[in-house]
């Protein structure tokens, strides 16, 4: 008898487990997940487990044909010990420090002039928007022209008020900020989007109430705007500070990290390791460094606004 029943508690215990099962296989809980399933998947292959290796690899000499071999922390003192790396480091903050604030203020200034109803403002909301989709190559070569010692655009002009023409880009004084007027023309199109998306939101009732209460266009602006638009300054100050150390393509079209170093920026740095020299454990040194820098801005970026906000 005690058998009889313990054989039925059994097929009790497993008919209310398959109740279970089918109830969370219909559920919307069990769709969620399939659902979560292949981003967080893709996220882990292609994102977190390199960041992980990448911090391995960095404290191993791994020359491409030899298997890695453990160093320790001799990489990281290569980096900051080497005067090339060094200013590489500075380079990278100097044109993070000079691109970032002006490109985000241009950008910021360019959206609110788009903002206001005036007759073919989408046409100019696409032409500020058309260094964003146009090809990294294409966009060197046209300012490389531009940047011409002997027929460049941007000598011309400026020989028209008095000043002799300048090599831009063979200056070791001029190299630098030529790079950054590139980056923050290729950047004010992305940049202003969001900007427009964000003014867009700002209820016209507080800005017509400023206006009845007597502030002019320039106080509207500066003490209800852009308080309100600080989550979105934010996010462009961000994206834009991680997009600058990341910038390769214009050093690489234009430089190629000289003359003189001066525009040896930390990327340009990581792809001389690699592929230049086949020190990959440098390399990944050298990017770990980076990471930290982009983390530690914008850590501060956050904290800057937030003070302010408060």
């Amino acid at each position: 008898m005690d058998v009889v029943t313990q054989t039925r508690a059994t097929k009790q215990q497993r008919k209310s487990l398959g109740q279970r099962l089918y109830k969370f296989y219909n559920s919307q809980t069990f769709v969620a997940i399939l659902f979560l399933i292949v981003p967080v998947g893709l996220l882990i292959i292609l994102k977190i487990y390199p960041i992980f290796y990448n911090l391995y690899l960095s404290f191993t000499r791994y020359e491409l044909f030899e298997p890695p071999k453990y160093v320790g922390l001799k990489n990281y003192r290569y980096v900051f010990e080497n005067s090339v790396t060094r200013q590489s480091i500075w380079n990278t903050l100097l044109f993070t420090i000079e691109a970032v604030p002006l490109g985000a203020a241009l950008a910021l200034i360019v959206a609110k002039l788009l903002d206001e109803n005036f007759y073919g403002k989408i046409m100019y909301r696409t032409l500020y928007y058309l260094p964003v989709i146009s090809s990294i190559v294409v966009s060197a070569m046209i300012f490389r022209w531009i940047f011409n010692p002997q027929q460049g655009l941007l000598n011309y002009f400026i020989g028209l008020i008095g000043i002799p023409p300048q090599t831009w880009l063979s200056d070791p004084n001029l190299a630098l900020p030529s790079l950054v007027m590139v980056t923050i023309w290729g950047s004010i199109g992305g940049n202003m989007i969001i900007f427009l998306a964000g003014l867009q939101d700002i209820p016209g009732e507080v800005l017509e109430a400023a206006k009845v209460d007597g502030a002019n266009a320039l106080q509207r602006f500066t003490h209800i705007t852009i308080p309100l638009l600080r989550p979105v300054i934010l996010f462009v100050v961000v994206t834009f500070t991680i997009s600058t150390f990341r910038n390769f393509g214009l050093i690489f079209m234009l430089t190629q990290g000289g003359p003189l170093n001066r525009t040896n920026t930390l990327v340009w740095e990581v792809y001389m390791s690699v592929f230049g020299n086949l020190r990959l454990g440098r390399g990944a040194a050298l990017s770990m460094v980076m990471l930290v820098m982009v983390f530690i801005l914008t850590l501060l970026s956050f904290r800057v606004l937030r003070e302010r906000q408060g």
